[in-house]
């Protein structure tokens, strides 16, 4: 279910029945000259898609602006930037809301810089925020002196950022960027957005063999097809796992 599509009467079942809400976010990026801005975006938004068909899950409105530092190109190639302070005080808002609806897992998903990025630190730093002012709300202050760990409600649990790649999926999932196993997923899920012949040498160094990655012009759409089987797996996996502690 996409929570833009719900009523209000859905929305409030799929609350009280505890379903997990999925948050994806991405960026605006330059993926070299043959791949999509919109890769980071694409691959969580998809992902959320797919763990919907097997699993009971309500997909938030996705985050598609985000921090990028303009580490990988200037705006000529098609990167936006957004200040972190400014990214980080809307998705606090964001989480913010959420958790007033009453949700109470709330994933937020992100395919981009990794879970250090500034993308991730300021969904991390507004849910950790979030976190502790609800259970001064809740419980005053003082709350974490009074009482132990175990009576905290899961409150840590209701916000979680999280990597489109679980460790589960990291053997076979190595990621880079814009190079095989990026390149690969766009053309499974987003082939209209590659062009492989702007992909030979010259291009752009992370779209060349280097470290663990392939070069870009290896990618192949069967190869997209496994990496993303292997990630969808590992969030069902994983979700299924955290329903049973949840209870």
């Amino acid at each position: 279910m996409w929570l833009k599509r719900m009523r209000p009467d859905q929305v409030q079942k799929a609350i009280a029945d505890d379903l997990p809400l999925l948050l994806p976010a991405g960026c605006v990026e330059c993926h070299g000259w043959h791949g999509p801005l919109g890769t980071d975006t694409i691959v969580v938004e998809e992902l959320c898609r797919a763990i919907a068909e097997r699993l009971p899950v309500v997909i938030a409105p996705t985050i598609d602006y985000g921090p990028t530092g303009w580490a990988v190109s200037g705006p000529e190639l098609g990167t936006m930037d957004m200040d972190g302070n400014v990214f980080y005080g809307y998705v606090k808002e964001v989480l913010r809301s959420f958790l007033l609806m009453g949700w109470r897992r709330i994933f937020v998903i992100i395919h981009h810089q990794g879970m250090d990025g500034p993308e991730a630190l300021a969904f991390r730093k507004a849910a950790t925020e979030l976190a502790f002012e609800l259970m001064r709300q809740e419980r005053g202050l003082g709350w974490w002196g009074k009482t132990p760990p175990e009576q905290h409600g899961n409150v840590w649990a209701r916000i979680r950022v999280m990597p489109s790649v679980l460790p589960e999926a990291q053997k076979i999932c190595r990621g880079d960027h814009a190079a095989h196993f990026e390149t690969s997923l766009m053309l499974y899920l987003c082939p209209e957005g590659v062009d492989l012949t702007k992909a030979q040498a010259p291009t752009f160094w992370y779209a060349e063999q280097h470290g663990h990655a392939r070069p870009a012009r290896e990618a192949t759409r069967e190869d997209g097809e496994r990496f993303f089987a292997v990630m969808v797996d590992a969030w069902i996996n994983f979700l299924r796992q955290d329903a049973t502690r949840m209870v």
